[in-house]
């Protein structure tokens, strides 16, 4: 193994051993820092020479397909990285900065049973899980980059799905999941959100698992597949449970849809104790939602009559 290669296998290990996400390999002043960013936030790795960096850099480029010589412009890139015994999926992201300094961003895409996630109180998990046994209308999870999200979704899923054909759309595919078909976002060859849906729709699935609900057309789309009876499982960016209802009537879905396809709403955070990072997951289905829109609703037309007034 050649001394850059040594340099990437150090840093893969090293991301794996704090449960990292994504490795960053950015341009400092004198060199370049590799850090690794995990669910309690950035983790510093290694501090490589301009000469070192720059030659990681290109190493990664070219075992992920990607043109070397092109320093400023963004590419993506994959590469399956073999870490051992077992496959590895990585995709790379790079740009150059305002001084023509590059910086590569690697994600890590591991399997579902590689990906663990403990939780400060597994009561909501199990209220969800139950929730999920309706099999179908539109489950939803906000919270901040990093808070384990997905791979909340995919445990859900793996509780009380068996049998069942699912579907995931994600950008990007973040866990590996063998039972699936997994669709990836492709912006280059006109394969976004919305795109895909549509797609999926075809090859009837009893449950679709949307990594992000990120525009209005996307909304619409998951809301009607919902509503045609499918189960469908996705995030939204929002800053609580609540807010996730003001984001989608910001998309313009019609609070009467809403009523009918949301079956859970659930807000997680990242917490840390003395073993590491642990999932606050705070959740809202049954009879707490059912007040919960009517309060949203009834707020919702407070605001109308003093707008009016």
């Amino acid at each position: 193994m050649t001394t850059i290669q040594a340099v990437f296998s150090n840093a893969i290990f090293e991301a794996a051993q704090h449960q990292a996400s994504d490795i960053y390999i950015m341009p400092k002043q004198d060199g370049y820092q590799v850090s690794c960013y995990t669910a309690g936030g950035i983790v510093p790795l290694d501090v490589l020479t301009a000469s070192v960096g720059a030659a990681l850099i290109r190493h990664i480029k070219f075992e992920a397909q990607m043109d070397i010589s092109e320093m400023r412009r963004p590419q993506l890139g994959r590469w399956t990285y073999q870490a051992g015994d077992r496959p590895l999926h990585l995709r790379v992201s790079s740009v150059g900065d305002f001084l023509n300094r590059e910086s590569v961003v690697v994600r890590l895409i591991v399997a579902a049973t590689d990906r663990q996630i403990r939780w400060v109180e597994t009561t909501p998990v199990a209220e969800l899980t139950a929730t999920l046994a309706r099999r179908q209308g539109l489950v939803l999870i906000a919270g901040q980059m990093g808070a384990g999200k997905t791979t909340t979704l995919h445990y859900l899923a793996g509780q009380v799905l068996q049998n069942q054909m699912i579907l995931t759309i994600e950008d990007p595919v973040e866990i590996v999941q063998s039972e699936y078909l997994q669709l990836q976002v492709n912006r280059e060859a006109e394969m976004d959100y919305a795109t895909l849906l549509r797609l999926a729709l075809r090859h009837h699935p009893d449950v679709m698992i949307i990594g992000e609900i990120r525009d209005a057309e996307t909304a619409h789309i998951v809301v009607e597949a919902a509503l045609s009876g499918h189960l469908i499982l996705s995030t939204v960016h929002a800053m609580s449970i609540a807010g996730i209802w003001y984001r989608l009537r910001a998309f313009g879905i019609p609070a009467t849809i809403l009523r009918q396809v949301l079956i859970g709403l659930g807000y997680q955070t990242m917490v840390h104790d003395t073993h590491g990072p642990m999932a606050d997951l705070q959740v809202a289905q049954g009879e707490q939602l059912a007040t919960l829109l009517q309060e949203v609703r009834d707020e919702e037309a407070a605001v109308a009559v003093e707008n009016a007034s």
